[in-house]
């Protein structure tokens, strides 16, 4: 084994170590993706090992745990396609540890001395490593179809990975046993795991992708100081004349900063432990980070908001003075006694139009939070009066059920909190137009600080295929043409409404009365940064 390949080793099990930790410390929903590094972690040390004349039997012995890669690979893909049964995965983690152990206690059956040669079974080992390869790559590309679009680059970034540490993996065991210590399949699978950075990244909920992204960064950049701190002590308490840090000078540098990237995760983490046990009441280094990307969002949110509103505003303008034009003209021709029918569709083409720009007013334009103490019951009994009152004979008759907890109050926006449950309910009351026996029911509740409040009907429920999409602007279940037609932006306004609470709006089915049921949850007290903004 030459010092090339050793130091093409080095990387791998590095940045292996550094995603294992960083998956299984921080990430959410992530454990095959931990164990696929971990998994390449532990090959990586059994072929160092090899390049270590004193442990290069240990090394050998324990080469063949690569079989769990392939093992932990299917166990990622079948985390990120959520699938329900893992049959599947356990029958290769088995296969795995009996291929493992084969190498462990009979390695010559596989491979020759350092894993140079090549033993009866090296070949049946790697058509079941390329059978086993296939298997995840199918699942993924299968998936890939009916995956929503914003999910696919997950799928398509962990295809690409595990297709290059495949190939990576495979041409390094080909070439160490035909007798070839070289490094070119060790590059693909570091370029496995740099690809892999993302899928992990983008597989983590919206809210956390920056603070990972973050501590990733901070990994880097604090094991480079830790290795440059620790070289300049090492070369202070040395002296000049030692060979290891004059001749290889940059080298070790390059080794150390390697070390320390790799456990950098687990030194993070044990600080916070230690933070919080040490100085109880006090935040942590994690939740300052998280409160600056919560903060660092929100600003972003803010500047999007303000560049919209721009927009909305500019074309609000140049839409409704051709309205109001219109309208004039329009009751000029019925003074002048134009056609009644005429008249009245023109006049309702109008009215849809300017109830159009208002809609995208409020969308652009979002008020700021006027915060107080809120009934929220009385709140949502004003809000169905308002809606039923809006939709006139529109509105069908329905029985309506509210369960509520007349004492519980919420910090909000009185005005803005009304304007959500009037769209929620409106849009319920609307589902109901065609429905025998229709049923409203809203419930109150309040749970672990916040509050929960939910609106279901025995409509038809939300389609499927609308269902990722609802609270996105312009997207409508209802027509465009007809009594009340949907501009698709009452759902997208209310989410923002919610959002802006430091809440959120969501979507399903409703057990109870086999409709729709949408829930907004808000908590009970605006965070001390927003009110003191506020004040």
């Amino acid at each position: 084994m030459g010092p090339l390949f050793a130091y093409s080793l080095v990387p791998v099990l590095s940045v292996s170590l550094l995603l294992f930790f960083t998956a299984a410390l921080r990430g959410h929903n992530a454990r095959g993706l931990a164990l696929y590094c971990l998994a390449t972690a532990g090959w990586t040390g059994a072929l160092l090992l090899l390049c270590i004349p004193s442990m290069a039997w240990v090394g050998e012995r324990f080469v063949a745990g690569g079989a769990f890669i392939a093992a932990a690979y299917l166990h990622s893909a079948y985390d990120v396609t959520r699938q329900r049964s893992y049959r599947l995965v356990v029958l290769a983690y088995c296969v795995a540890v009996v291929v493992t152990g084969i190498g462990a206690f009979l390695p010559s059956v596989l491979h020759g001395p350092l894993a140079m040669g090549r033993g009866p079974l090296f070949w049946p080992a790697m058509v079941l490593a390329v059978a086993a390869a296939s298997v995840p790559l199918v699942q993924l590309s299968r998936a890939y179809r009916g995956e929503a679009p914003e999910r696919r680059p997950i799928l398509l970034g962990l295809g690409i990975a595990g297709l290059l540490a495949y190939l990576g993996s495979i041409g390094n065991a080909l070439l160490l046993s035909g007798g070839y210590a070289l490094p070119f399949g060790m590059y693909l699978v570091l370029a496995a795991l740099l690809v892999l950075v993302h899928v992990i990244n983008a597989h983590q909920p919206a809210a956390d992708r920056r603070l990972l992204e973050r501590s990733l960064v901070y990994s880097a950049v604090a094991a480079v100081l830790s290795a440059g701190f620790l070289f300049g002590v090492l070369t202070l308490l040395s002296g000049s004349g030692q060979p290891f840090l004059t001749e290889y000078r940059v080298g070790a540098f390059f080794l150390l900063a390697l070390a320390a990237l790799a456990f950098e995760p687990v030194r993070q983490a044990l600080q916070a432990w230690l933070g919080r046990r040490l100085l109880k009441g006090r935040a942590s280094s994690d939740d300052l980070a998280a409160a600056l990307a919560r903060e660092e969002a929100r600003a972003d949110h803010s500047a999007r908001l303000a560049e919209l509103g721009q927009f909305t505003s500019a074309v609000a303008h140049e839409v409704r003075n051709p309205l109001g034009v219109l309208a004039a003209h329009l009751k000029l021709l019925e003074r002048r006694g134009g056609d009644p029918d005429t008249v009245a569709a023109m006049r309702e083409q109008i009215d849809r139009a300017s109830h159009f720009v208002d809609e995208l007013l409020r969308y652009g334009r979002p008020r700021p939070l006027d915060l107080r103490r809120v009934d929220v019951s009385a709140t949502v009994a004003l809000a169905y009066s308002t809606a039923r009152q809006g939709l006139g004979s529109l509105a069908p008759e329905v029985s309506f059920e509210s369960e509520q907890d007349a004492s519980l109050t919420v910090e909000a926006d009185q005005s803005q909190l009304s304007q959500v449950m009037v769209i929620l309910l409106e849009n319920a009351l609307l589902a109901l137009g065609d429905v025998p026996a229709p049923r409203l029911r809203t419930s109150i509740e309040q749970t672990n600080g916040r509050l929960l409040v939910r609106v279901e009907d025995s409509g038809p429920g939300i389609p499927p295929e609308l269902l990722r999409r609802l609270f996105q602007p312009f997207v409508t279940g209802r027509k465009r043409e007809g009594p009340r037609p949907g501009t698709g932006l009452g759902l997208a306004i209310a989410r923002g409404i919610a959002e802006r609470h430091g809440g959120r709006l969501s979507a399903g089915r409703s057990e109870a009365l086999g409709g729709a049921a949408l829930t907004l949850e808000l908590p009970m007290a605006q965070p001390a940064s927003i009110s003191a903004a506020l004040a």
